[in-house]
Parts: structure tokens; C-alpha cells; sequence
């Protein structure tokens, strides 16, 4: 979808990579790919979960994962108490220190940051002069292939998604709004793409097609179980839980081309 690239950011032109950080890594694989790319530096790998035993397995010896919520560090305090921290975790004393990361990458995080804010001032605290903060992340709007013509204004179900999301804290512009938090947070934002993160392939956006293909594959079958979540959050259930999932998986393959938008955002600090 992005060239078959992990990442956009011009990695070549940070000097002396040091200390690198893939924010909700998932399965890892990213965090893989990111230290294989910086070799001579250190690579964590940071999700509230473990990451599958495979990933840990096929890691370079240069990858150290971490179990952790980026939210739960408390810069205010460490910044007034900084000799005092040796109970912290590893996410305080030793990734997110001051002025001590080369490059941040971050995506697909729309699910798990409820304070943006926070989560990008914990960034750019935490990254030295010159060093890169990558995100890459979805809206939550569903649109008509190779155009910003919304197609999720007029589908039920995506409204209560959208309804459940913000009742929760999450964002539901948390690729395109990107820009402004890192702005905010006193990062230059250097470059801003998008892509279309298609549900079904379409010959007419031949590079979002292999995305097409691997979310009818793989997150298609996941999707009611997350409408389950959302839904369920609302008070939907039995019955109305069924029609409204039904009709969501007839929505999101209605038309080929039907996408979110995928928006890479990336920040330096001065």
C-alpha cells in the first residue's frame, strides 16, 4: 500500500541511530523490519500485549520487547523527580527518556490511544534534536474508491461505531489529525501522505489492491467480533447485534475500491 516499504521517513538521513521505538508493535513484525534497517541500534518493541512467540524468535539480537502502555508514563512527574525514578518501568528509565530516541514509529494505533495528546508530547519529550517521529494511521470514514466521496454517512451501523469510539475516548481522525498533535507537541511536521486502505481490491488503485486481498483475508473474519466490542458498548446485543453486523459486512463489500484513508504523517524535532 505504501510502496511495500514499513516506513516513510528519510531513516538514511537520521545520523547515529541510536535508540528506536515501534509504539503498539503488534505482531512484531514492524519491529523486526526497524532493526533490520538500524542494525547498530537498539530496537524496542512496545505493546500492552506479548508479541506472538514467532516474532520473538525470528528478532535480531539488537529487538527488546516490552509489555507496557505508552500512557501510563508520567512525564510531569519524572521530569520534576528525575533522580527518584528507580521504580519505574523500563518504558520510563530506559526507552522514553529525555532527548533519548532517534525514531518513534507508531501505526495502526486508532484502537488503543484514548489521549493523543499526551501520547504525542510523550514523543516528542522523549526524541532528541533532529530525531523522527513516524505515525500511521486510519480514519474512521469509509469512502468510494480513488475519491473523498464518503460512502459511512448513510450506514446505521457506522454511526453507532463511530457513537462507541468516542464514547471512549478514541479519535476518529486519528490518521489525519496527526499533523496538528505533532505540531502541538513542538515537532515539524515534514511530510504528510495518504493512502487508501481498501476493503476490496479494485483495478482501479492497482497499489491498494494486496491490501484489498489481506483485509478480506485476514480482518474481515475478524470484524465481527469487533463490531461485537463496539456494538456491544452501546448496549447492542442478540438480534439487533446480528442485523446491524450483517448489514456492516454487506456495507464494506458493496463496491470494490471501498477504503479508509490511510494517512502517514511524519514530525522532526527541531
Amino acid at each position: 500500500m505504501i510502496g511495500g516499504h514499513p516506513c516513510l521517513a528519510p531513516i538514511h538521513a537520521i545520523p547515529n541511530v541510536s535508540k528506536v521505538v515501534d509504539v503498539g508493535c503488534g505482531t512484531g513484525v514492524a519491529t523486526v523490519q526497524l532493526a533490520t534497517l538500524f542494525p547498530s541500534a537498539k530496537v524496542y518493541g512496545l505493546d500492552i500485549s506479548n508479541v506472538p512467540d514467532v516474532a520473538q524468535q525470528m528478532a535480531p539480537k539488537n529487538v527488546t520487547w516490552v509489555v507496557g502502555d505508552v500512557l501510563d508514563i508520567d512525564t510531569e512527574r519524572l521530569d520534576k523527580d528525575r533522580d527518584n525514578a528507580q521504580g519505574d518501568s523500563v518504558m520510563s528509565t530506559e526507552i522514553f527518556t529525555p532527548g533519548g530516541l532517534d525514531y518513534i514509529f507508531g501505526r495502526m494505533l486508532f484502537l488503543g490511544i484514548n489521549n493523543w495528546t499526551r501520547y504525542f508530547s510523550t514523543a516528542a519529550r522523549s526524541l532528541s534534536s533532529g530525531g523522527i517521529m513516524e505515525h500511521q494511521d486510519l480514519d474512521w470514514k469509509f469512502y468510494r474508491v480513488n475519491t473523498s466521496e464518503c460512502l459511512s454517512d448513510d450506514w446505521e451501523w457506522h454511526r453507532h461505531v463511530v457513537s462507541a469510539a468516542e464514547t471512549a475516548g478514541l479519535s476518529v481522525h486519528a490518521g489525519s489529525a496527526a499533523a496538528l498533535h505533532m505540531q502541538k507537541a513542538g515537532l515539524e511536521v515534514i511530510s504528510v501522505q495518504q493512502f487508501e486502505f481498501s476493503f476490496v481490491p479494485s483495478s482501479k488503485t492497482p497499489d491498494s489492491q494486496p491490501m484489498g486481498r489481506y483485509v478480506q483475508a485476514k480482518l474481515i473474519p475478524q470484524y465481527p467480533e469487533l463490531l461485537r466490542k463496539m456494538l456491544g458498548a452501546k448496549g447492542f446485543a442478540g438480534e439487533e447485534l446480528k442485523r446491524l453486523t450483517k448489514t456492516a459486512l454487506r456495507d464494506l463489500a458493496s463496491e470494490e475500491g471501498v477504503h479508509q484513508k490511510y494517512t502517514v504523517t511524519i514530525g522532526r524535532k527541531p
